[in-house]
C-alpha cells in the first residue's frame, strides 16, 4: 500500500472521532494575497536549488510517492518564468559511458521521473552535480551534471545513479564534493507497517552513506520516525536531520558519526540556508482534516498552515520568522531566500509561492 492510502486510513479513523476542515484550506484560484504572490501552473515543487549565477532555480515536482511522474523545472527569477528542463531530449537523455553511481544504472529514468527532495553540489573538480530522489520506475538518487555556460541556458547531462538499500522510500539527499551521497530512508516500504509506523510515532526511518568504493552503509545512531529533509554544512563535518514525527532536528557529526545536538521543530520538512548562516526550516502544521481534504485533487492547491523556523547551526537555538495559513499557498515544504525574495515550495497543489524578504521577521 502506497503513502498517500496509508495516511488516508489513519486519517479517516481520526475523523471517525469528528473534524473539521479550516477555512481557507482548498485555494482554487491563483491571485497575491498582499505580498504573498504565488507562481502557478506546475506540479507541487517539493525541493528548490539556487543555480550558481543566481538567475535561475531549479524546481523538482513532487508526482506523490511515486504515484505520478514529475518533472526537474527550471525557473527563471527575473521574469517568473520556467519551463522543463527534464525529461528532454539530446544529451540530458543519453546515457554516459561510465555511470557516476552505481555500475549497474546504465539507463536514465526519462519520462518515469518522480522527484522528490534534492541537493546541489560542487565536486572537488569545479563541476557542479544536482542529486534528485526518485520514485519513478525506480527507487534512486539520480545524478545530474549541471552546466552553467555563461552563454546559453543551464542545462542538465544525466550520469548514472544511486540504488538504496533494500526495503528503502528515500526522502531528501545531500551529495560532497568528494562525490559520495548521504540521503534519508523516510520508511520501509515493504514491511507490513511501512510508513504507518512513522504515522504512529514510532521509528520508520534512518540516514545512509554511499560511496563509490563501498556502496551504501548506514549511519549509526540517525534512527527516527519518517526521517524527513537534509542538510550538510559548508565544512562538511555535519548533517542536519529532520525527523518529521518526532518532533526535532538532530546535528549529526559525521566524522564522530553521533548526534552533537538537537533542537525541538514539529514536522520540520526541507531545510535550507540563509545568507547569513542559518538553517531555514519548513515546518508543516499537520492537520488531519486539511490533509484528507487536500489530497482528494492533486490540482487542488492546499492552504495548510505552516511556519519557516530559522536554526543557528552552532547552538541549535530556533525560532519562528514567518507563519501563513490558507490562500495562496501552504503545506510549505522548502523556504529558499535568495536575493530579495524567499522562494517556497509545497507538496501539495500547483505553485511556488514567492515572498519578500522584509515579510519575515529579522
Amino acid at each position: 500500500m502506497n503513502r498517500g492510502k496509508m495516511i488516508a486510513l489513519a486519517a479517516a479513523a481520526a475523523c471517525l472521532l469528528g473534524c473539521s476542515v479550516p477555512e481557507g484550506t482548498l485555494v482554487l484560484d491563483c491571485v497575491d494575497n498582499g505580498e504573498l504572490h504565488p507562481v502557478c501552473g506546475m506540479q507541487s515543487p517539493e525541493d528548490i536549488a539556487v543555480v550558481p549565477g543566481g538567475d535561475y532555480l531549479l524546481l523538482s515536482e513532487l508526482g506523490g510517492i511515486g504515484e505520478r511522474p514529475g518533472r526537474i523545472l527550471l525557473f527563471g527569477v527575473n521574469d517568473e518564468s520556467w519551463r522543463p528542463l527534464y525529461p528532454g531530449t539530446g544529451a540530458a537523455a543519453t546515457a554516459p559511458a561510465l555511470p557516476q553511481g552505481d555500475a549497474s544504472c546504465t539507463q536514465p529514468p526519462g519520462s518515469a521521473l518522480s522527484p522528490h527532495g534534492s541537493h546541489l553540489v560542487q565536486l572537488a573538480d569545479g563541476s557542479w552535480r544536482y542529486l534528485v530522489v526518485n520514485h519513478g520506475g525506480r527507487e534512486a538518487v539520480e545524478i545530474f551534471t549541471l552546466s552553467t555556460a555563461a552563454d546559453a541556458e543551464p542545462a542538465l547531462r544525466w550520469q548514472g545513479c544511486v540504488f538504496p538499500a533494500d526495503n528503502t522510500l528515500i526522502n531528501d539527499v545531500v551529495g560532497l564534493r568528494n562525490g559520495d551521497v548521504i540521503y534519508t530512508r523516510m520508511y520501509h516500504p515493504d514491511d507490513l507497517l511501512g510508513d504507518l509506523r512513522g504515522l504512529l510515532g514510532l521509528d520508520s526511518g534512518d540516514v545512509w552513506r554511499w560511496s563509490k568504493d563501498t556502496g551504501v552503509k548506514l549511519l549509526p545512531g540517525t534512527t527516527g520516525s519518517l526521517t524527513n529533509g537534509l542538510e550538510i554544512s559548508a565544512d562538511e563535518r555535519f548533517i542536519f536531520i529532520n525527523q518529521y514525527m518526532d518532533g526535532k532536528v538532530q546535528k549529526y557529526d559525521l566524522a564522530a558519526q553521533e548526534v552533537v545536538g538537537s533542537t525541538p521543530v514539529p514536522h520540520a520538512d526541507n531545510s535550507a540556508w540563509a545568507p547569513g548562516g542559518e538553517l531555514w526550516l519548513a515546518s508543516q502544521d499537520f492537520d488531519v482534516a486539511s490533509y484528507m481534504a487536500c489530497t482528494k485533487d492533486p490540482a487542488v492547491t492546499c492552504g495548510m498552515a505552516f511556519e519557516i523556523i530559522a536554526l543557528d547551526p552552532e547552538t541549535m537555538q530556533s525560532r519562528v520568522i514567518f507563519r501563513h495559513q490558507g490562500p495562496p499557498m501552504g503545506a510549505a515544504t522548502v523556504a529558499t531566500p535568495h536575493r530579495d525574495k524567499v522562494y517556497i515550495g509545497s507538496f501539495l497543489g500547483d505553485r511556488l509561492l514567492v515572498v519578500p524578504t522584509s515579510a519575515f521577521e529579522p
